[in-house]
């Protein structure tokens, strides 16, 4: 069904290149998110209610992962 050996030829650090360019892309659109939109219908605005830091914590761990295996 699914043919990826047109894939062969890539090499594993431009495999890892690629996966981790898929995880800064949420983080770059995370980032940018305006501070009004990410506390919408927020009862309160603590720390650990912004996406931004928690979207920043998980995607260093993944890439953290990836780049390690």
């Amino acid at each position: 069904m699914f043919n990826f050996n047109w894939l062969h030829n890539v090499s594993d650090g431009w495999g890892r290149f690629l996966l981790i360019l898929a995880f800064i892309a949420p983080l770059i659109f995370a980032l940018t998110m305006k501070r009004k939109y990410i506390y919408q219908d927020a009862g309160n605005q603590t720390w650990w209610r912004n996406l931004k830091l928690w979207v920043l914590v998980i995607v260093v761990i993944q890439i953290a992962i990836y780049l390690y295996f």
